[in-house]
């Protein structure tokens, strides 16, 4: 008879002391059917697009990289998947290059990175490589100074295809890849150009990521091969899973520069660039996007910016004295 009350008992309290992660509602979803094409690249030297980038200077333009060792170039392609101009980093020679990111200085400065983070086809016990250089301010073929920060594991060595620039402070992470999923790996938030850079462990990632991006929310958006998991925030929980269309070796994610929608390509040329417009909850206006305003009234000055700004001013003060017009 106690027996049965006892177990009565343990039954109910299972039932009305449910835990808390039991309230939590399950990740919302987005099919793969709410993609559409947006482009497909155009150039036969996009051969293995593995990263993307959404320029914050010229309107419609995403950069893109070829996965592998040599030169590193990045196209930048119009909204019709033609290429404008080929960016070269000059004395940079990739070992396994992956991944873009960027992200808008407090100056307006737009930077782009480049992740020189896969683990193939050679060992890399001295680190892998992070090239930082300025977007340029004209689409013309050219070849540019960057720098380059080298970032060390804490336990070995690692293959990876994702880097993510955190928008407000430019802070860099790396999230390594493998069959049975990866880890997040936080760099120092300053970098040094002189000596490596330690990454630390931030936590285990139980999926294969290969590419991804923070939005200005603070949400970390990873992409598999088959899935975009969002988390809410760094060691946060996943809220969304986008499935995304089927793409011969998809390694590509970006978000657009207004921050309204995804885009992701594949490794293999001349396929598609899907884009995906974004519900609100995930939109994510850039923290560029107010400053990047002044910063381009002074441009479109050719310099005379302030010259600009102070006849504006001026005709303002003389429109406000007309309209008052006489005491009555």
């Amino acid at each position: 008879m106690f027996l049965s009350k006892l177990i009565v008992s343990f039954a109910a309290a299972l039932t009305t002391s449910a835990p808390a992660w039991a309230d939590e509602p399950p990740p919302q979803t987005i099919p793969a059917s709410s993609w559409t094409t947006a482009f497909s690249w155009t150039d036969p030297e996009i051969t293995e697009s593995s990263g993307m980038y959404a320029s914050a200077v010229h309107a419609g333009v995403v950069w893109t990289v070829n996965d592998g060792e040599g030169p590193v170039r990045l196209f930048a392609a119009g909204p019709d998947g033609r290429t404008r101009a080929v960016v070269t980093l000059a004395g940079v020679t990739g070992v396994d290059t992956e991944a873009l990111g960027g992200a808008v200085d407090e100056d307006g400065v737009s930077w782009i990175y480049v992740g020189d983070i896969g683990g193939t086809p050679k060992p890399r016990p001295d680190g892998i490589l992070v090239h930082r250089f300025a977007e340029p301010g004209s689409l013309v073929t050219q070849t540019v100074p960057s720098t380059t920060y080298r970032l060390v594991y804490p336990d070995g060595q690692h293959d990876a295809e994702t880097l993510l620039v955190e928008p407000s402070t430019r802070h860099l992470y790396v999230v390594t890849k493998s069959d049975q999923g990866g880890d997040l790996y936080s760099a120092p938030l300053t970098l040094s150009e002189d000596r490596p850079n330690p990454l630390t462990h931030v936590m285990k990632i139980p999926h294969v990521v290969d590419d991804g991006f923070i939005s200005a929310k603070g949400a970390v958006f990873l992409r598999g091969y088959n899935k975009i998991r969002v988390w809410d925030k760094l060691g946060g929980k996943v809220s969304w899973i986008i499935d995304v269309p089927q793409q011969p070796q998809g390694e590509g994610l970006a978000l657009s520069a207004d921050g309204s929608a995804l885009l992701i390509s594949s490794e293999h040329p001349s396929t598609p660039v899907y884009r995906l417009g974004l519900p609100e909850q995930l939109r994510a206006e850039p923290p560029w996007a107010s400053r990047m305003t002044a910063r381009w009234m002074w441009i479109a000055g050719g310099g005379g910016g302030l010259a600009l700004v102070l006849i504006v001013g001026v005709l303002l003060v003389a429109l406000r004295r007309r309209g008052k017009g006489p005491a009555r």
